[in-house]
């Protein structure tokens, strides 16, 4: 009887474990606007569909790679003047 409790624990608990590391996505995905063409572009996007320029750069401050049409980097929150394509 004890066995069947705790095996039902782990059970539970492995369950539980498993909505912890489902990914999520988003309803819908971030967008923004082109800073060449201010045409809709959505974030991840290398280039723009309409003037081909490129949409994403790297941080002088941390190194990720984040939006350019975004203001500010989203990981160290450097301004956008801090970035290099």
């Amino acid at each position: 009887m004890f066995m069947i409790f705790i095996f039902s624990l782990v059970v539970i608990c492995y369950y539980i474990c498993m909505e912890f590391v489902k990914p999520v996505t988003p309803a819908a995905p971030l967008t923004g606007s082109c800073p060449d063409c201010a045409e809709r572009v959505e974030s991840g996007w290398l280039v723009c569909p309409h003037c081909r320029s490129m949409l994403r750069a790297s941080c002088k401050s941390c190194d990720k790679i984040y939006d350019l049409w975004l203001q500010y980097c989203p990981w160290c929150g450097q301004p956008k003047k801090d970035v290099s394509a």
